[in-house]
């Protein structure tokens, strides 16, 4: 791998030469059953004229999604941010959730949506997760609990959050939306804190095309949630809390059900590219990679860099811009920050000078193409047109501020 050697270099599209990709290579592809898998679990759909409402399929996804999370429950819900909210109001939480501004905005939305204040915390500039250190320093007597990312699939210090939880008397909630099967010190993610959140939307390792789930170590919790997502309903007389509609449908099981057998073969197939990206971009200046947590088993759900303007020769923002040209689609996550929105922005807690290292981190990844279906070859393209603006560094800044037609 280490010995894989790249073509020669070529003139940029944006520089006038014609394009590396002559169709988008997007950031992500969602991978689809066989047909004829799909369209099994579908027969059954037209044969029981069962479409939603706790059918059949969705109880044997959710018994399936047990075995592999490796979590005493999993409450499927149709979307993951409505699986967050719902498990936020499950806990009976009043006040303020400490949480991170490098996220999806999902993550602080459903917070805003329980009824309750965030308060965000600034990272770890190394995994880009919440800093526990700093997270201390925010609980007052209104803190209620903490919500961490565990961001592009990397786990939380969850050690060090389990330990201040007990000491404060605080809930934790992990939105783990890029985490589904990740393996830390060797319990499955969904078995820290109080509840997880994952995400099953088509851009996903494993999806249901929209979905979402709520899974945890305390399958007391899982009544609650059950009856939450389907409007309050405990039985045919009674109605109990404010509920929603947070079911997902017989359809989307069977996209889920279909996708569970392909996983392993998706998992192999993005840590074969995520090596081969590694090995090689690990050495050159100015592109470093996030620390993953140690102890870990990686599903590789997305492949980023930081982008050192300086070393590199080109900003984030340049080089996405760059790449783009080629035809090679990536994402600038997470930014904006969350903190930055019009909604949030007047919290103290979302003043810049309080998020330094999100701030930088904002400012620097870039998400790169990564799915199972990509090949080798066009990671070898990917990075080509990666180091070639690189190389025609200045070239590239001075045409990326040109005034456009």
């Amino acid at each position: 791998m280490g010995g894989a050697v790249l073509g020669p270099r070529r003139t940029l599209a944006l520089l006038g030469g014609t394009p590396a990709f002559s169709e988008p290579v997007y950031i992500t592809r969602p991978r689809l059953p066989p047909r004829a898998a799909f369209d099994a679990l579908v027969d059954d759909i037209y044969q029981t004229r069962w479409l939603t409402n706790d059918g059949p399929l969705v109880r044997r996804l959710e018994a399936q999604l047990r075995g592999r999370l490796g979590t005493a429950f999993c409450s499927t819900f149709c979307n993951g941010t409505l699986a967050l909210l719902a498990a936020l109001r499950s806990l009976d939480l009043h006040g303020e959730v400490i949480t991170t501004p490098f996220t999806f905005p999902a993550t602080v939305h459903a917070i805003e949506w329980a009824g309750l204040t965030p308060v965000f915390c600034d990272v770890d500039p190394a995994t880009y997760n919440l800093d526990v250190t700093r997270a201390v320093e925010l609980i007052s007597p209104h803190t209620a609990a903490v919500l961490p990312v565990h961001v592009f699939g990397n786990p939380c210090d969850v050690v060090a959050m389990d330990a201040v939880a007990r000491a404060h008397g605080l809930r934790v909630v992990y939105d783990a939306a890029h985490a589904f099967g990740v393996v830390h010190r060797g319990r499955p993610i969904g078995c820290w804190g109080d509840l997880s959140i994952f995400s099953f939307h088509a851009t996903k390792l494993f999806h249901t095309a929209e979905g979402g789930a709520v899974a945890g170590p305390d399958d007391r919790l899982l009544s609650g949630l059950a009856a939450m997502r389907n409007f309050g309903i405990r039985s045919e007389e009674v109605v109990r809390g404010v509920g929603l509609n947070g079911k997902l449908s017989e359809l989307q099981a069977a996209m889920g059900l279909a996708m569970l057998e392909l996983v392993d073969d998706e998992i192999q197939r993005r840590g074969e590219l995520t090596a081969r990206y590694r090995a090689h971009l690990s050495k050159v200046d100015g592109v470093t990679f996030q620390h993953v947590a140690p102890e870990t088993v990686p599903t590789h759900a997305y492949f980023t860099i930081e982008v050192d303007a300086e070393r590199f020769g080109v900003s984030r923002d340049t080089l996405h811009r760059a790449l783009r040209a080629e035809n090679i689609i990536t994402r600038k996550y997470f930014a904006p920050l969350c903190s930055d929105n019009e909604a949030y922005r007047h919290l103290d807690s979302a003043q810049p000078q309080y998020l330094p290292n999100a701030r930088r981190l904002a400012s620097r990844i870039l998400c790169l193409p990564l799915y199972g279906e990509l090949s080798v070859a066009q990671v070898d393209q990917i990075v080509e047109c990666l180091l070639a603006v690189r190389d025609s560094a200045a070239a590239v800044q001075a045409a990326a501020e040109a005034p456009r037609p």
